[in-house]
Parts: structure tokens; C-alpha cells; sequence
């Protein structure tokens, strides 16, 4: 992965934390725009070098008014810096393949192994992960316990015409598990080897 790969990721991770805040203050959206406004250069830029460059000139923007009082001011310079982000967008900006609209979102469905094949490891080669199958054994007897009342937790908040969402109900008692939580702890690699 190079250097502007590495650092859409970083920028890609501090957006999602900043986008779904359920309040953000002034300078959350500052660095929220300055994130934004260097993701756009790595679309444009077809050179690391050059991406450097219009980098360090992005800063030396933000940097000028880093210390403004006025929050009316700073507010309306906000506004200005956003409208000058989206009208610059690029017509086709870079997508990664493993995201919603990449070339290869959910392509590898079909080499995700479902998980009861591992109940059929030898056990030499349980041994080379000895951690994970204790945990795992740890997960199938709570697994086993907690089927029944999951089962019967779903039966009884399903409405009579059927769910309307995919979305799975919380644990409502105290030291209950959520509705199908083994398919979380136990999640098959993305990717084939």
C-alpha cells in the first residue's frame, strides 16, 4: 500500500468517527473538510509528489485562519471552504474495489467458509491456534445455551405480518445475548488466501 493509499485509509477512518458524532463542534467540521479536501487532491493527483505539494498548500490554507475568535467568521468561512469542496468534486472519484460501488464489493462471497467446516480440523491442526479454539469451544457451549431464549426473543418481537428491517433486536435481559450473535464473533475471513 503507498503513501496516499495509507493515508485515505487513515482519513477514510477519522471521517466515519467524525460523520456519525452525534454533534460536532466547529472544529470537528474543520477537520472533517480539511480530510475531505485531501482526499479530493489524491483523486486529482496522479503523482506522489504532487500530491505532497497541493497538500502542504492545503495546509498553509487552513493554517492561516487556524486561530480565528469570531465564531460568526469562522462559521462563514466553514461554509465557504464546504461549498468550494463539493463544487470541486472530481467526476469520477476513486473508489476502492472493496467499497459499495469498487469493482470487487462482495465479489468474494462464494470463498467465505462457512464456519462448521472447522469442526472438522484435525486436532494438530486445532493445536497451531490453540487460543482461538478454546474461545471457540467457550462460544459453541454458550452458543448452544442461549439458542433457545434467542429463538424465543425473536418469536416474540416479530410482528404478525413479519419483520419490516433486517435489523436484529438487542438483548433485553440482563446477561442475555443479542438475537444470532454467533454470526459476528465468528466472521469468515473477507478475503480468499
Amino acid at each position: 500500500m503507498n503513501l496516499p493509499e495509507c493515508l485515505i485509509c487513515l482519513h477514510f477512518i477519522l471521517l466515519l468517527h467524525l460523520y456519525f458524532s452525534p454533534c460536532r463542534s466547529n472544529e470537528d467540521n474543520v477537520i472533517f473538510l480539511d480530510f475531505g479536501c485531501l482526499d479530493l487532491i489524491v483523486v486529482f493527483s496522479c503523482s506522489r509528489d504532487k500530491y505532497r505539494f497541493y497538500a502542504c498548500l492545503l495546509r498553509a490554507r487552513f493554517d492561516e485562519n487556524k486561530d480565528e475568535k469570531d465564531m460568526v467568521k469562522a462559521t462563514l468561512m466553514l461554509k465557504a471552504g464546504e461549498e468550494e469542496f463539493w463544487a470541486n468534486q472530481h467526476p469520477q472519484p476513486y473508489i476502492f474495489p472493496d467499497s459499495p460501488g469498487g469493482t470487487s464489493y462482495e465479489r468474494y462471497e462464494c470463498y467465505k467458509v462457512p464456519d462448521w467446516v472447522l469442526d472438522y480440523w484435525h486436532p494438530s491442526e486445532k493445536a497451531m491456534y490453540p487460543d482461538y479454539f478454546s474461545k471457540r469451544e467457550q462460544w459453541k457451549k454458550l452458543r448452544m445455551e442461549s439458542w433457545d431464549r434467542e429463538v424465543a426473543q425473536l418469536e416474540a418481537e416479530t410482528p404478525a405480518g413479519g419483520p419490516r428491517t433486517e435489523a436484529l433486536p438487542p438483548a433485553r435481559k440482563e446477561g442475555d445475548l443479542p438475537p444470532l450473535w454467533w454470526q459476528y464473533v465468528t466472521r469468515p475471513r473477507e478475503r480468499p488466501t
